[in-house]
């Protein structure tokens, strides 16, 4: 299974190159499938989107830690986020730049395939939109799927929301980054150490978010666990890990999941990796760092 990881800005289109490669797929035969993550961002700012390809159907629907490929739609990118984390060491990236392979500094060396997918947007389409051009360079780095499944894939999705002309100019440009794509490798000596996200500490979470299981007139249930067929805890491979030996019994991490997956069980507090969807609000309010993420492999695991 190919599993590609996007790095755009919202409203710029990385949600749509995500989607018009997994329609590429599918027309290649292949099962495929692809979604978002953001959250209440504003045009601009930084977002992800992940791509599955498989010859087999795909039931994983956690998001992407260790990609095969990444794709960085933006350059500034480059330097706000660590885009090469968890990159498999045979990984290759294809990114979006005006300088060449050698000059581009990551947290450590990749095998890249470089486009200044800017220049070549604005001169063919008349906007800085890269998402077509990346798709083109993708496809030159990776034979996952072929230029003209691309197209494909391109006129189906691009074309129901921005017509027919629009999305025909946004296969020019992509077979025009397929011919232009330069391979290398980067640097590896950045240090993004500095650019850590703000976490919140346990003076800044409101107390009392977990919601009881409760049944509402009707009788349909609601809060942790009710869901029966939505078992959330298959949105993350990673689940939250009680060192029983440390947990001082102070029950804020119970409080505090926003999920209710904490719960008493005899003299230990443990974890229902059903719901648990890694959020890591646990682990940033426990006092004696009791609680760690741990990696689940594979569906059937985290649904246990």
């Amino acid at each position: 299974m190919l599993e590609i990881r996007f790095h755009g800005r919202g409203g710029t289109g990385s949600v749509l190159a995500s989607r018009a490669l997994a329609k590429a797929a599918f027309y290649a035969g292949k099962h495929a499938v692809t979604f978002p993550s953001f959250g209440a961002e504003r045009r601009g700012a930084p977002v992800v989107a992940f791509v599955r390809i498989n010859e087999e159907p795909i039931y994983q629907r956690t998001r992407i830690y260790e990609p095969d490929m990444i794709v960085v739609l933006d350059e500034s990118l480059l330097e706000l986020i660590d885009v090469a984390k968890g990159l498999k060491s045979d990984g290759i990236g294809v990114l979006n730049s005006t300088k060449k392979p050698g000059q581009i500094k990551l947290s450590k060396p990749v095998k890249a395939w470089v486009i200044d997918a800017n220049k070549i947007a604005c001169e063919t389409l008349g906007h800085s939109i890269t998402n077509s051009v990346m798709l083109g360079a993708l496809i030159r780095a990776t034979d996952i799927v072929s230029l003209e499944n691309l197209e494909q894939g391109i006129l189906s999705v691009f074309k129901s929301k921005l017509g027919e002309n629009v999305a025909r100019k946004n296969v020019e440009v992509a077979e025009i980054a397929y011919e232009s794509t330069m391979y290398g490798t980067t640097e590896g000596s950045r240090n993004y150490s500095d650019l850590q996200p703000w976490l919140p500490d346990i003076n800044e979470l409101p107390i009392g978010t977990i919601i009881p299981k409760t049944q509402v007139n009707g009788g349909q249930q609601i809060g942790p666990g009710s869901a029966k067929t939505r078992i959330t805890g298959s949105w993350s491979n990673f689940k939250a890990e009680i060192n029983q030996e440390k947990c001082i019994q102070c029950l804020q991490c119970m409080f505090h999941c926003p999920e209710g997956t904490i719960q008493q069980n005899s003299e230990e507090l443990v974890v229902n990796r059903r719901y648990c969807k890694a959020c890591r609000i646990c682990g940033y309010i426990c006092p004696e760092k009791a609680i760690s993420m741990i990696k689940i492999n594979g569906l059937s695991e985290i649904i246990k």
